[in-house]
């Protein structure tokens, strides 16, 4: 199973396998997305959810302040449905 991303601003488009970070499929597909430790601790990736519903494998690094924020760890992040999210540095 796969699902569409879309990236805003930039208006890129990608597809992420069920078994792939959202990261992992970016980078696959030649996007320039920001990353550096891919543990979900430096927050390079960390794009901010406008549709759709992702999961992390325990434990999850989200805080309280991320949930209420709709942060998403892209580096840690599968998604389970089709995506919208945003980063303000991702160009297209």
């Amino acid at each position: 199973m796969s699902f569409q991303v879309r990236l805003l601003p930039a208006k890129l488009q990608f597809t992420v396998d069920a078994d792939e970070t959202i990261l992992q499929a970016a980078l696959r597909q030649g996007i320039d997305f920001p990353y550096r430790c891919q543990q979900g601790v430096c927050t390079s990736c960390v794009c901010k959810l406008r549709s759709g519903t992702v999961k992390y494998t325990p434990p999850s690094p989200l805080t309280a302040t991320d949930q209420q924020q709709s942060f998403v760890y892209c580096c840690v992040a599968y998604a389970e449905s089709d995506l919208e999210l945003h980063h303000p540095f991702i160009r297209g």
